[in-house]
Order: structure tokens, then C-alpha cells, then sequence
């Protein structure tokens, strides 16, 4: 089994006929039909019904265009890797993070890669940590930071981050700013939360059960921004995850740290399936690596949450 062979296949298994793969190709259909001859010979198996119009793919011709197709693209992304040894850092690479940590990251990596790698082109995506979890199952990235169990099997996961869980309410006047409450003391509280595939209401979940507290979760929002907003405009109570040190308040919102237990997600930076490695992907995880230590340092972190 050779190259050639695989993208003859695939060629007519794109276009549906030999005559199809001869003109993109530029290779005759006699020279075509032998190779692939030769590959289902080997195989053991026919990949391909002939037909007056054509052909269409067996169940063993599906299977392997499909392992085919990662072959082609694994060697092409060897070539990639191999040209990029002597070039400057350059292309684009796109990145899948949660809101709570991208509002934080974003403007920090966006400057650095400017002013680091000028001809790098950073592409940054954000959502609740359930999307960004199933984006990244589907590679839809090249990067992706999303959180991971302490007990994770992911071959090379990073650390990047852990978010303190804090709870979100009103300003209340004559009482202090930012202290901390007890886990137990949210029981009491009308909570407003995303639905249970993301990852800080599971580990609210989880902590509650484990516990035996009843959360009062008067409603669901997989949003954000409406979140903030109910809690900054409606006197409603949330819990969001924090990477680094947050204000004490901000747009009338008061920041209390959870304790007893104190709760924290840990973040990881994931390479995508068919990530190749890349001399821009490791630029970009590199950047992530130093800006994760920056806003572990209660200074900077306090200016990046400002």
C-alpha cells in the first residue's frame, strides 16, 4: 500500500466515477482502476461497486476512505511541520475557552501574540464549559481550555488555571464587601444557574449531594451575560468561577468567596484530535502557559480584573 493509492481512491470515491478522478487527476482510468485493483487485493476486500454510472462505496471501501482520509491529512500535516522549522511563527490558530476565563485571557493573549508573533493570527471562541467541552470532542479547534477531573486520562493536557467559586449578589448596604460565605449558607438563597452539563453547577451539584444541602434553583440560564444581568440589575444570587483575584464589586455585583468547602475548577489547554504540532500552535500554548503564571500573581491578576 503506498500514497498514491490512497489518493486514487479517494479521488474516485470523492467523484462518484473513475472517468471523475481521471480528470482531476490527470491520470488515465486504466492506470487509475489498477492501483486500486492492487489496494483491494491487498486489503482483502472490494472497496468499490462498479456501475454504468459509476461507482459507490462498500461498507469496507467507507471504512477505510475514512482511516484514508487521516493518513492523507496526517502527512500533510508532517509536511506542514517539517516547512515550518526554519519560518517564523505565522498562520492561524483558533482557540475554544469558557466565557469566565476568555473575559480575563482574550485581551492578554490578543496584545502578547501581537506584539510577539506580528505575522500570528489568534482566533478566540468562547462559551459555557458543556459547548466548549463538546466542541473540543468534535475538534473543532485547535486549541480548547476546558476543565477536566483531577482523575483525567488526557494525553498531553496542560494545566492552565484554577477558578475559585464565588457567590454573586447584591451590594448590601452597611455590610462589608467580599466576605466570605460558607457553602452551606446558599441554601437559603434563590439561585440562579446554568443547566447540569456545565461544569460549575455539576460541581454545585455534586458538593450539595455530597453534603446533603438542598440548593434552591429558581431558574436555568445558559447565558452569561443573563446571569450577570439578573444579578446586577435584579438583586438575583448566581455563583461564577474566578480565574485569579476578582474585584470586590463591580456594576453594583458583591463577590464572596465560597468556603468550607472552598471550591475551585481546575482548566487544562487540549490540543484538538488533528491538531498537528505546529511551530504556531506551541507558540500559542507557550503565551497561555505565561499568562496562566501572570494571573496567578495577586497583582496582576487584580489589573486584569479591573
Amino acid at each position: 500500500m503506498d500514497i498514491k493509492q490512497i489518493l486514487y481512491f479517494k479521488a474516485v470515491a470523492d467523484g462518484g466515477s473513475f472517468a471523475k478522478a481521471s480528470d482531476r487527476l490527470h491520470i488515465s482510468q486504466p492506470a487509475i482502476s489498477t492501483q486500486i485493483s492492487q489496494l483491494e487485493a491487498e486489503l482483502g476486500a472490494d472497496l468499490l461497486v462498479r456501475h454504468p454510472r459509476g461507482v459507490r462505496l462498500t461498507t469496507a471501501g467507507a471504512v477505510f476512505l475514512e482511516h484514508g482520509c487521516d493518513i492523507l491529512a496526517r502527512i500533510e500535516q508532517a509536511r506542514m511541520a517539517v516547512r515550518e522549522l526554519d519560518s517564523e511563527v505565522s498562520g492561524s490558530v483558533t482557540i475554544a475557552m469558557m466565557t469566565s476565563i476568555a473575559n480575563i485571557v482574550t485581551p492578554i493573549l490578543i496584545e502578547r501574540a501581537k506584539r510577539l508573533h506580528p505575522k500570528l493570527d489568534v482566533k478566540v471562541f468562547e462559551a459555557l464549559s458543556g459547548e466548549v467541552s463538546a466542541w473540543h470532542s468534535h475538534s473543532r479547534f485547535d486549541l480548547s481550555v476546558l476543565y477536566l477531573p483531577d482523575s483525567h486520562n488526557v494525553v498531553g493536557a496542560t494545566p492552565f488555571a484554577k477558578e475559585s467559586l464565588y457567590l454573586l449578589g447584591p451590594i448590601v448596604k452597611g455590610c462589608g464587601l467580599g466576605r466570605p460565605i460558607d457553602f452551606s449558607d446558599l441554601a437559603g438563597l434563590p439561585l440562579h444557574h446554568t443547566s447540569r452539563i456545565h461544569g460549575c453547577r455539576l460541581l454545585l451539584d455534586r458538593t450539595a449531594d455530597e453534603r446533603g444541602i438542598d440548593l434552591d434553583i429558581v431558574a436555568e440560564m445558559d447565558s452569561i451575560a443573563l446571569l450577570y444581568d439578573f444579578v446586577a440589575s435584579r438583586g438575583a444570587f448566581s455563583v461564577f468561577p474566578s480565574v485569579g483575584v476578582p474585584p470586590l464589586t463591580q456594576r453594583g455585583v458583591d463577590y464572596r468567596l465560597i468556603r468550607n468547602p472552598e471550591m475551585a475548577l481546575q482548566s487544562y489547554i487540549v490540543r484538538g484530535a488533528n491538531t498537528p504540532k505546529s511551530k504556531s500552535v506551541s507558540a500559542v500554548v507557550a503565551m497561555l502557559e505565561d499568562i496562566a503564571r501572570d494571573i496567578e500573581t495577586p497583582a496582576a491578576a487584580a489589573r486584569a480584573c479591573a
